[in-house]
């Protein structure tokens, strides 16, 4: 186990499945009480959770020793999120576009856009963000 904690790639996926189960709260919470479509309600929480994961990704997932809180990083991360969750909210909003979700459709429209925009985030931040 901690072999296989010493890769930023296991790191980075232990993280980021703590950080879905988060959003995919946070989603339906605000979907089904707030009265916010469902793209709104997924382009809100991902950002939040998002920004929230910048200091686990900074400080554990890609960390070094020499990791520190780095401006150009947030800035960059920051750009990352707005780029990833316009992909999910895109596909969402897409979706929802063709058929207003109801039931399992809602968890579905969430999970394609999931799978759009964690593409979208892992590659942009590992290969752009936190390269070392």
């Amino acid at each position: 186990m901690k072999r296989l904690l010493e890769s930023s790639g296991a790191r980075y996926l232990l993280a980021s499945i703590a950080a879905l189960a988060i959003d995919y709260a946070l989603t339906l919470t605000l979907y089904h009480l707030s009265g916010l479509s469902l793209t709104a309600s997924a382009a809100i929480s991902f950002f939040a959770v998002g920004l929230a994961f910048y200091f686990v990704h900074e400080f554990w997932s890609f960390r070094t020793d020499n990791s520190a809180f780095s401006f150009v990083r947030l800035g960059g991360n920051l750009a990352v999120l707005i780029a990833a969750g316009a992909v999910r909210a895109g596909v969402i909003g897409l979706l929802e576009g063709l058929q207003s979700p109801e039931g399992l459709w809602v968890s579905v429209y969430f999970g394609a856009g999931v799978a759009c925009s964690f593409t979208t985030n892992f590659l942009l931040n590992r290969l752009l963000i936190f390269r070392r």
